[in-house]
């Protein structure tokens, strides 16, 4: 599937992530998240650090794992998008994947380890606790952020959630995201301070049948 977006991308193509993307998928998300309020209060405030964190745990804890439906943006045989989801109630990670994923947890958080695993409880209190798709991370190398990527890849997966008549769900820690998700639908509805962070909390009802 192909999508028109902004003119310094032109057009790219939104299709599933495969094997090969894997390496270029976990560093536009290292990249994207990179300078993220949650992301920073974790390592505080270190850029280089938080891409690492970011790209380790979007391999071990997202993009890896066998529950996930994994969409990428492609412009000019280079990956520069990505967005991640799971369905409830597979989109918190099981007992066993909490200790595999532990010891990258660890070493890639340091001395912000409490404060990552402190927003992760918050976020996994907050999932609602119905039939939905959970998308996240959701992340556009910042060359590419603001030219439309981000809206092609959403306009993509949201095609195949409105075909299963299904909600979805997400959170943000950025204002500027909070604008884009709510002209697809999406509503605020909850927020929570955790580490002197913002975090917002949206839903996007499902269709109704004939909608």
């Amino acid at each position: 599937m192909k999508r028109r977006v902004g003119p310094q991308c032109g057009v790219v193509e939104i299709r599933l992530l495969s094997p090969e993307d894997m390496d270029a998928a976990c560093e536009v998300i290292g990249l994207a998240f990179a300078d993220n309020p949650n992301t920073l209060a974790v390592v505080r405030g270190d850029r280089s650090r938080g891409a690492r964190m970011m790209r380790a745990a979007a391999r071990a804890a997202k993009l890896g794992r066998k529950f996930s439906r994994v969409l990428v943006a492609e412009d000019n045989g280079l990956v520069v998008g990505v967005l991640n989801a799971a369905q409830w109630p597979r989109c918190q990670l099981s007992v066993s994947e909490k200790l595999r994923t532990a010891p990258i947890m660890i070493r890639e958080a340091g001395r912000g380890l409490p404060k990552s695993l402190r927003q992760m409880n918050v976020w996994a209190k907050h999932d609602p606790r119905e039939r939905h798709w959970h998308l996240g991370p959701i992340g556009i190398h910042p060359d590419l952020q603001g030219q439309g990527v981000g809206s092609a890849l959403l306009s993509a997966f949201l095609k195949t959630v409105d075909q299963q008549r299904s909600s979805a769900y997400l959170e943000t820690d950025a204002d500027r995201n909070v604008v884009l998700y709510e002209k697809f639908g999406f509503s605020v509805i909850g927020h929570a301070e955790i580490n002197s962070v913002n975090n917002r909390f949206m839903w996007r009802p499902a269709l109704v049948s004939g909608g």
